[in-house]
């Protein structure tokens, strides 16, 4: 039976640097969705929720959860529900530390914006917005979407894919950022692994759950870009989701050396690979069993991270 008021978070996937930290800021200007900073732990409390449900099904009838054959399903789900309250509160406590513990009744120009938070880049605008649901930027949710999926049935996937030579030129110089740089051939396969993933997803969840934007377009045209991602998300057009673009953060600075960062990429051997995958990352499945296929890939994919991987 479906639980009503599911939770109904927004997940940007795809590869570092492909424009997931400033598009969570575009998307929590909106009245309703809320930006969060990079989470980590929603991630990984896919796989520890994963593994108590095996653990409470291991020695079935003796176990508490086989007992009564308790679906997978609905148990992820309440995980992801008790997450949806997690985020919901330290949202609260994140605004009263920003705008002070009475904000509600003083209003949140009570506490002064901090100056390094830019107008365009606000964790609320009005305390009559409603901001019912999320988005989450991080990275590493790629990895795990099988997982997501399931504690999030009625999630919705932004996949922002961007070139690899692109991706890869500026996680080579990601220390610019104070990030940690990737040789060339570590980069490549960053970007590789997590638009693989993201591809999949789109495969296997289909479109009405996962949208490709092509970040080319979404700098070239953000408002035209804005208002597809609201629409697949069914929520209104709000102009101040343009407002974060104005802004460039994490940049890694590659600008005068993009060219041989660039081409540092493109030498590699698995180089013309990824263009391909490139080209074709936003096609949706061709068949069901392309769909199943997919979806099983996944789902061996989170497996691998459950039993055979160590989350950091």
């Amino acid at each position: 039976m479906k639980r009503m008021n599911q939770p109904k978070p927004i997940f940007i996937i795809g590869a570092p640097r492909s424009g997931t930290s400033i598009t969570t800021w575009a998307l929590g200007q909106h009245p309703n969705i809320q930006p969060m900073p990079e989470t980590a732990w929603i991630a990984s409390s896919t796989v520890g929720a994963f593994l108590s449900f095996a653990k409470g099904s291991e020695r079935g009838k003796f176990s508490h959860l086989s007992n009564v054959d308790f679906p997978l399903e609905a148990f992820m789900a309440h995980m992801g529900t008790a997450s949806d309250k997690i985020v919901n509160d330290a949202f609260e406590r994140r605004c009263k530390l920003l705008y002070g513990e009475k904000f509600r009744e003083t209003g949140i120009e009570a506490k002064v914006r901090p100056k390094n938070r830019p107008a365009g880049m606000q964790l609320l605008r009005s305390i009559e917005d409603p901001k019912s649901r999320w988005v989450d930027g991080t990275p590493l949710n790629t990895q795990f979407l099988w997982g997501l999926k399931l504690m999030f049935p009625d999630a919705r996937f932004l996949h922002l894919l961007r070139a690899p030579e692109e991706v890869g030129a500026s996680l080579l110089n990601f220390d610019d950022a104070g990030g940690i740089s990737q040789p060339a051939k570590e980069a490549l396969h960053t970007w590789s692994t997590h638009t693989e993933n993201a591809s999949l997803a789109l495969k296997a969840f289909g479109p009405e759950t996962v949208l490709t934007v092509r970040y080319e377009t979404l700098i070239d045209d953000q408002e035209h870009s804005i208002r597809t991602i609201l629409d697949f998300l069914s929520e209104p057009y709000s102009p101040h989701c343009l407002q974060p673009y104005d802004n460039k953060i994490n940049s890694s600075k590659v600008d005068d050396k993009r060219e041989d960062l660039q081409t540092q990429i493109r030498k590699l051997s698995d180089y013309r690979q990824a263009k391909a995958l490139h080209a074709s990352a936003d096609q949706p499945a061709r068949s069901d069993e392309d769909a199943a296929s997919a979806l099983d890939l996944l789902k061996q994919r989170f497996l691998d991270h459950c039993f055979h991987r160590t989350l950091i």
